[in-house]
């Protein structure tokens, strides 16, 4: 099930990829300047943002299996509509459609995650698929670069779009909720919103995010175009060394996950030593 998940996210840093890979192409076709290609990464992350808020609430009513499958449904039918772009008006509108969709990537992995994993092993497992961002976008630069220069850009954004297709029939094929869920069959009391924006751990980790991610962001949305504009790249050269920073991205998902997963053991059986109970270490 992890490897499904693990799959998707892949599949989500491919599409999302595919249009910083093409960028010094589609702004030599559509006469783009700085300006205007930012304002078309900008309609992505809007809708993005957004969708971060309404996704997570429509997964839990809806369900893992649907609710991930409509979410993989919606960007991979958006990527494909990519190819339709004329100018850089209907690619902005793409962007927003597909930022609609890719936003339920983490919070549908992260319900397989606790439907499938005990608590000592879901940092893990998220570790894991969350390395498959890193992994799509390490594959998307020499693939991406390869579909453009052999068959034209406008089938990258048809072809990748259409594994995503592949990987939903899969998921509607494969996928249920465990018969016995691994941390038990008490139900979990939900958490209003307003409480969880008390949280102390929520407001700092939302912080930390607020720093963190516009450097990850350089590097998925300008890193191509800046090896081209500073670096003087051509877009062969980028398909070559593009994918660097991502392999290290790679490896520290999986370590992180690793440790972080051992240290939650840890702090569990120290519990389990003084309390004779088993509890999380943080609480």
């Amino acid at each position: 099930m992890i490897g499904l998940v693990f799959a998707a996210t892949v599949i989500n840093y491919l599409d999302r990829q595919t249009l910083s890979v093409l960028s010094p192409v589609l702004r030599q076709e559509f006469g783009m300047n700085n300006v205007t290609y930012s304002r078309i990464v900008s309609a992505f992350m809007v809708a993005y943002t957004i969708m971060n808020g309404v996704s997570g609430p429509l997964i839990d009513r809806l369900g893992t299996r649907l609710g991930y499958a409509l979410c993989v449904g919606w960007w991979s039918a958006a990527s494909i509509a990519h190819a339709l772009a004329t100018n850089a008006a209907t690619l902005g509108a793409f962007r927003f459609l597909l930022g609609m969709g890719e936003a339920g990537n983490w919070p549908a992995g992260i319900r397989v995650v606790a439907e499938w994993f005990p608590v000592e092993e879901r940092a893990l497992a998220c570790g894991i698929f969350n390395s498959g961002s890193s992994i799509g976008a390490l594959i998307a630069t020499p693939l991406v670069v390869f579909l453009s220069l052999q068959f034209g850009w406008r089938s990258a954004f048809v072809t990748i779009g259409l594994t995503g297709l592949v990987w939903l029939i899969i998921w509607c094929a494969v996928y249920r909720v465990p018969d016995s869920h691994p941390t038990g069959k008490k139900a979990v009391a939900r958490i209003p919103v307003r409480v969880l924006l008390r949280t102390k751990f929520v407001r700092q980790f939302t912080i930390a995010k607020m720093f963190f991610d516009p450097v990850w962001y350089f590097y998925i949305f300008w890193f191509p175009e800046y090896l081209k504009s500073a670096r003087h790249f051509e877009l062969a050269s980028i398909g070559k060394v593009g994918w660097i920073p991502f392999l290290a991205a790679d490896l520290g998902n999986l370590a992180g996950g690793w440790v972080c997963g051992r240290l939650l053991h840890a702090g569990i059986s120290v519990n389990v030593a003084r309390k004779g109970t088993v509890c999380s270490p943080f609480a």
